[in-house]
């Protein structure tokens, strides 16, 4: 193709044909400039492709994430919420200052055993922290979606770090229980019994005003877990309507 045009510029300039020749390079330039800008609108179209197949991609991984999210904070909220009543319940045995009946020893037993137990590996967003770092996040085009998610993700560390607060708490107010609390462990079947005086535990008014305030607590870790759940559904449905 290049000896072709070539060959037109050497004949056109051998017949001294100049006028021509000035008309045939000008028009050799626009095939030239058409070509390139027809190769770049090309490129454009693969690169907006490739960035539409990694978009689809992304907000399947998001998706997914979501509906981890979802599963995770309801199992940790019904669990949280049991914790929460167990937790309550013997505040209010403790205050009414009576023995135990069987039912309401196991509901005590079973406060003592999960109150310290904060669990504060919550739901993650892999996927939007992956396109962070990776500067991806413009493939979102819905400005208001992407800024559901960077709160989302940012209220996710947020939680994390109060939950984390909340189990220092708890773990700071050991001293008080051991002293009145002790624990035995079946090493075969791994079950867990305890061993207090209640009707001494109704007459210890650090104890219960210090385990009055483990309900404070459980209550901050329903609250927020709560939370979290609502909001991956409202973005899980935000994404579910823009499909």
């Amino acid at each position: 193709m290049i000896k072709f045009f070539r060959k037109i510029r050497l004949k056109l300039l051998s017949q001294n044909k100049l006028s021509k020749y000035l008309l045939y390079a000008v028009g050799e330039i626009v095939l030239v400039m058409v070509g390139i800008l027809l190769a770049l609108q090309v490129n454009n179209w693969n690169e907006e492709r490739k960035d539409d197949i990694r978009a689809s991609n992304y907000m399947r991984r998001i998706s997914e994430d979501l509906d981890r999210s979802i599963n995770r904070s309801e199992s940790l909220l019904k669990g949280s919420k049991s914790i929460l009543k167990s937790v309550t319940d013997t505040q209010k045995f403790l205050e009414r200052g009576i023995e135990l009946n069987s039912e309401e020893k196991e509901i005590v037993d079973d406060a003592f055993l999960w109150f310290p137990r904060i669990t504060y590996h919550i739901p993650n967003m892999l996927t939007y922290e992956e396109m962070k770092e990776s500067g991806d996040l413009y493939l979102i085009e819905d400005i208001e979606l992407r800024n559901e998610l960077a709160e989302f993700h940012s209220y996710l560390e947020r939680v994390e770090i109060i939950y984390e607060k909340l189990s220092r708490t708890i773990q700071s107010q050991f001293s008080v229980y051991n002293s009145q609390i002790r624990a035995y462990t079946d090493p075969e079947t791994l079950d867990i019994t305890f061993n207090y005086e209640f009707h001494n535990l109704t007459k210890d008014s650090i104890f219960i005003n210090t385990f009055s305030r483990m309900t404070l607590q459980w209550r901050g870790v329903v609250h927020f877990m709560d939370q979290v759940n609502q909001i991956s559904k409202k973005v899980k449905l935000k994404i579910e309507r823009e499909k």
